[in-house]
C-alpha cells in the first residue's frame, strides 16, 4: 500500500505546496488566507473609524433576555452583519463564507458593548 502512494508523490513537491500554489504569499498581505484583500482592507479602516464616532449604547443582559427575537438579533448581530455583508458585496471574494467569518471576528469588539 505504501508503494502505491509513493508512486503518486512527486519528490520535490508536497501536497502543502500543492495547496498554495496561485495563492498570494502571507508575507506580502497578512489577511490573504481569509480573502481579506488590500482593497477590503481600506473599506474595513474607513468603516472602523465611522464606527467610532458613533456613541456606543450598552444593553444590560436582563433587557436582552426579555426582548422579542427579532429585537434581539437587531441589536445584537444585525449591524455587524449587515456591515459584514455590504462589505463582501463589494469585494465578491472567492471565498465568502470564510470572508465574512474573518470579517465578524476582526470586527467583533466594535460591537461587542452594544449587545
Amino acid at each position: 500500500m505504501c508503494q502505491k502512494i509513493s508512486q503518486y508523490a512527486t519528490p520535490n513537491h508536497t501536497d502543502a505546496d500543492q495547496s498554495m500554489e496561485g495563492h498570494t504569499p502571507v508575507a506580502e498581505n497578512p489577511h490573504a488566507e481569509y480573502g481579506l484583500t488590500e482593497n477590503i482592507q481600506r473599506i474595513v479602516e474607513s468603516d472602523k473609524a465611522n464606527a467610532e464616532k458613533v456613541p456606543k449604547q450598552k444593553v444590560d443582559l436582563q433587557t436582552l433576555q426579555t426582548l422579542p427575537t427579532r429585537a434581539y438579533l437587531d441589536q445584537t448581530v444585525v449591524p455587524i452583519l449587515l456591515q459584514g455583508l455590504s462589505v463582501l458585496a463589494k469585494e465578491r471574494p472567492p471565498n465568502p463564507i470564510e470572508f465574512l467569518a474573518a470579517f465578524l471576528l476582526k470586527n467583533k469588539s466594535q460591537f461587542e458593548d452594544r449587545g
